[in-house]
């Protein structure tokens, strides 16, 4: 995969939980859809056009006091659904492209559908301005299955990272209300080839239950 600081972010936190205290905490749930395209910054590629919905369930697995920090860790399952369409036909003329379908760039400027699944370990590392108020930071990793070939991504097996920041809100006993800007990065660590990756930002709304 080629953003390595997804990779340094969770070299980072597992060095850091080694020294991490776990605390005894109640089941954590949550359910968050979101929205994100590549025509934005940071990317803003003007080869191709993606845009993507999805929606996404976790189950917090534990969680350690780090200070006057708290560090929850996260199994995610999530549904992705995307539109894609190469704008650069440029971009399939190298030699890598000579062993692909002759109407190959035909089908890569077409707008596509494809249907992901993935499957994330994830952590937020959560700072409580109030006790119903907390800020966080979040990073994920796990493979995905991806329905469709493009020009920047075999189908099949692939990877799935997230990284982001955001607010929670404590609506009540029962459960908060989080929003957090998120950039996601696919890709299939060099073992098929395309693997220019897709990229995107979005926002990602949910509800957490305890």
């Amino acid at each position: 995969m080629h953003i390595s600081y997804f990779r340094a972010l969770f070299i980072l936190s597992t060095f850091h939980i080694v020294a991490a205290q776990e605390v005894p905490s109640p089941t954590d749930w949550g359910i968050h859809i979101g929205y994100s395209s590549q025509q934005a910054f940071p990317f803003d590629n003007e080869d191709y056009i993606l845009t993507q919905h999805h929606i996404l369930g976790h189950l917090r697995l534990q969680q350690f006091q780090l200070g006057s920090f708290k560090l929850d860790i996260l199994s995610e399952l999530g549904y992705y659904f995307s539109k894609h369409q190469l704008l650069n036909k440029w971009f399939t003329t190298t030699s890598l492209f000579d062993d692909f379908p002759a109407d190959f760039q035909e089908y890569a400027m077409t707008e596509k559908n494809i249907h992901q699944l993935s499957a994330h370990l994830g952590i937020t590392l959560n700072w409580f301005l109030n006790p119903k108020i907390a800020v966080f930071v979040y990073g994920s990793i796990g493979p995905m299955w991806t329905s469709k070939l493009t020009e920047r991504l075999a189908a099949g097996f692939a990877f799935s990272d997230n990284i982001g920041f955001g607010i929670k809100i404590q609506y009540n006993k029962h459960f908060w209300i989080n929003s957090m800007l998120v950039l996601r990065h696919e890709s299939n660590a060099n073992l098929r080839f395309p693997n220019s990756g897709h990229n995107s930002i979005g926002l990602r709304l949910g509800l957490v239950f305890n």
